[in-house]
């Protein structure tokens, strides 16, 4: 059976007034599968007591029938029926202004193309109901393609790792420099949003932006990062005991990355605070690009028995603009990242030739 993704709204509709005293109408919502409901739409609760003469079954049965047998571009169904045929017991008298009331099904209240009906179920809103049909007797589907699976939502993501700069390929420390990184305790911290647009099968878009703080925690806990007149410099400082000396940088980014995600499951449009939902495995590859917003440097140290810290802003000669390449892998509710920083960490001539790279997890 193809996947008809339907909310049927089945619509029993007032018998003849039997009391001159209103009654409150009365909603009733069964939900079933995995993001299907039924909703049964009652004026009075006489009515919905007469949907007991009504044979539920025998209508989604036809109605599976139906649309089993047409082509999958196909968008709209009328079947011409008379109401009674659905009636248990056809013996039964029936009032002649009921049995020509017509007993009408919805589509998807999800279509994002088709706003002829209320996306979330009011009672208040359906008293007008019968005015849009003729004296004609039918059932009617409407079929629509489902906007599940399609179209854009968001997610918002958290990314958590460290960071770290290569020079010419390679970390600094190989050579003992002294903007040698410590990797423990140099985290890389990101906050953002991202938007997933289906391109065709598996194939997504993710774009979206964030904000990241790189941390580059000196492996050289008694080094001094100064800036001078000329450039940057990284300088032991002999006088003092060091306990921690970085260099802190922020950036606002944006990020294009082409996704495959494999037997993702489908959501519906809109913003979803939760990164994935399906169980699949997803991989991509794209761009990014930042712009610097603050830096600063830190250093603790003991001076004579005195524990102090100076910390100073200013642009350390650091690029303002950023750009690279990232990836991203990821199974079930686990993602991981890399960042890889094409361009200089700090300006031509102005510091170290160093890329930037940060890597792990997305929250």
């Amino acid at each position: 059976m193809k996947r008809i993704g339907l909310i049927i709204l089945i619509c029993a509709y007032t018998l003849a007034a039997t009391a001159s005293d209103p009654v409150k109408e009365d909603t009733v919502v069964i939900e079933f599968g995995e993001r299907s409901k039924m909703v049964i739409y009652a004026e009075t609760q006489e009515d919905l007591k007469d949907l007991e003469d009504y044979d539920i079954n025998a209508m989604i049965g036809e109605l599976n029938q139906s649309i089993d047998s047409t082509s999958s571009d196909t968008e709209e169904i009328s079947i011409i029926n008379e109401s009674d045929k659905y009636r248990k017991d056809t013996n039964t008298e029936v009032d002649e202004d009921i049995s020509t009331k017509p007993l009408s099904y919805y589509g998807d209240d999800s279509y994002d193309d088709y706003d002829r009906y209320e996306r979330r179920y009011n009672r208040d809103d359906y008293g007008s109901r019968f005015d849009d049909y003729d004296d004609s007797d039918y059932v009617r589907v409407d079929r629509r393609r489902s906007s599940r699976g399609r179209g854009t939502y968001g997610t918002f993501e958290m990314e958590l790792g460290m960071n770290n700069w290569l020079e010419n390929g390679s970390f600094p420390d190989n050579n003992n420099a002294a903007y040698a990184v410590k990797p423990w305790g140099s985290w890389y911290v990101g906050i953002g949003g991202a938007y997933h647009t289906r391109i065709a099968g598996p194939l997504k878009l993710k774009w979206g932006g964030n904000m990241t703080w790189y941390n580059w925690k000196m492996e050289n806990t008694s080094v001094r990062i100064t800036k001078t007149d000329a450039e940057t410099t990284f300088v032991e400082d002999p006088n003092i005991n060091g306990k921690k000396s970085k260099l802190a940088a922020t950036y606002v980014n944006a990020s294009l990355m082409p996704m495959l995600e494999f037997n993702s499951r489908s959501r519906n449009r809109g913003w979803n605070w939760s990164k994935y939902r399906n169980r699949g495995f997803r991989i991509g590859a794209g761009m990014y690009a930042g712009y610097r917003i603050d830096s600063w440097t830190k250093i603790k140290y003991s001076d004579n028995g005195d524990n102090k810290k100076d910390k100073d802003k200013g642009n350390y000669y650091l690029n303002n603009f950023r750009y690279g390449v990232k990836a991203q892998v990821g199974f079930r509710g686990m993602d991981l990242f890399f960042n890889y920083d094409l361009n200089d960490v700090f300006a031509t001539g102005r510091g170290p030739e160093l890329q930037a790279i940060s890597f792990g997890f997305i929250l």
